[in-house]
């Protein structure tokens, strides 16, 4: 099975919608394929309509999660980013938990996704245990927490949409837009998990 090309998109409500595709407002069959078009298309008609996949709690991908959000709504679009599908991986897509969370850039390091598995936020597709070691898939991590390495946030293009304005970057920028995004994703983690 091939990689996709799919959006991260960050909600100003906390929400983190991936994988996302994306398209006009008025047009469902016309897929945006690169952040300049979604921009473009953000600025002039005021919404977009965003498609994730979506997967039920036995890890079973569900249909039809299309829905239009207006430029108010939206608070980050990256990608597009290379996105790994959840099966068909190869040994490069698995990595141990503590390499997983330096990866990812996650406080409390191997532990944190330990809990996480604990209270069932990894599908079995997504996470194993091989002689005592556990084992999570890129696809895993991109699902649960976040689609961008800790490495590839300044590689990845992001728009950033604040009080209706479409910007490169925030306009009151941190010391860095890892500590941005990386703040942007924790609070969609907190909201999910109320």
């Amino acid at each position: 099975m091939g990689h996709l090309l799919c959006f991260q998109v960050l909600l100003s409500n906390g929400e983190r919608l991936w994988p996302a595709t994306i398209f006009p407002a008025w047009d469902e069959s016309m897929l945006l394929k690169d952040l300049h078009m979604v921009r473009e298309f953000l600025e002039r008609d005021g919404n977009l309509i965003v498609a994730v996949m979506a997967y039920d709690c036995h890890g079973e991908r569900m249909e039809g999660h299309n829905q239009v959000f207006k430029k108010e709504e939206i608070a980050v679009i990256q990608g597009p980013i290379l996105s790994f599908p959840p099966c068909g991986i190869s040994v490069n897509e698995v990595f141990g938990l503590s390499e997983a969370a330096r990866l990812w850039g996650i406080e409390g390091g191997g532990a944190t996704i330990r809990k996480a598995l604990e209270r069932g936020e990894f599908s079995p597709s997504e996470i194993r245990k091989s002689d005592g070691i556990l084992l999570v898939t890129f696809s895993g991590m991109q699902r649960r927490y976040n689609a961008v390495m800790k490495h590839q946030w300044l590689e990845i293009q992001s728009y950033f949409a604040q009080e209706g304005v479409i910007r490169e970057e925030p306009e009151n920028p941190p010391t860095s837009q890892h500590t941005s995004l990386s703040n942007l994703t924790r609070r969609h983690r907190k909201a999910s998990e109320i």
